[in-house]
């Protein structure tokens, strides 16, 4: 049943992402998703394997939904989350937009916990919220070294 929701939402995710006006182009947004999916995996890395913060189930079902949601739906979803805010929205609009979209990916995180898929052992959803809160903020510092760098070469 995990699997199924998580695919649904996933390619739930996919369908807003294609659908959407981007503000950024294609490269600062795939910079965005590959720098997010660089942290994530590293992060889950140290959390589930090195420290033993999470586990996650060995049920093969479960570990394939865990795995899409640490692979596409949190990077897809902060890609997401900074298209949808305007260029030169000011830092209250930015942050709300933040707050509310790290609020997303927490309901997902809800989701793996009430079927198993994860377990917290020194760990909650308050640290998991600041996880997701510091990834938008590093997504935008990536854009902003995108823009300082690579345009002013350009200029």
């Amino acid at each position: 049943m995990v699997l199924s929701i998580i695919v649904y939402i996933a390619w739930l995710g996919i369908a807003v992402f294609y659908a959407m006006k981007k503000p950024f182009s294609k490269i600062e947004i795939s910079a965005i998703i590959l720098f997010v999916f660089i942290i994530d995996i590293n992060r889950s890395w140290i959390t589930n394997d090195e420290l033993k913060y999470i586990t996650y189930s060995e049920v093969p079902l479960k570990y394939i939904a865990y795995i899409i949601d640490r692979t596409f739906i949190t990077p897809l979803f902060i890609a997401i989350g900074i298209n949808s805010i305007p260029r030169n929205s000011t830092l209250l609009k930015k942050t709300t937009a933040i707050l509310i979209s790290s609020f997303v990916l927490i309901l997902i995180r809800i989701v793996l916990l009430s079927f198993n898929v994860v377990h917290y052992h020194q760990w909650n959803l308050i640290y998991d919220y600041l996880y997701f809160v510091l990834l938008y903020l590093l997504g935008y510092f990536i854009l902003y070294c995108y823009n300082s760098f690579v345009l002013k070469e350009l200029k």
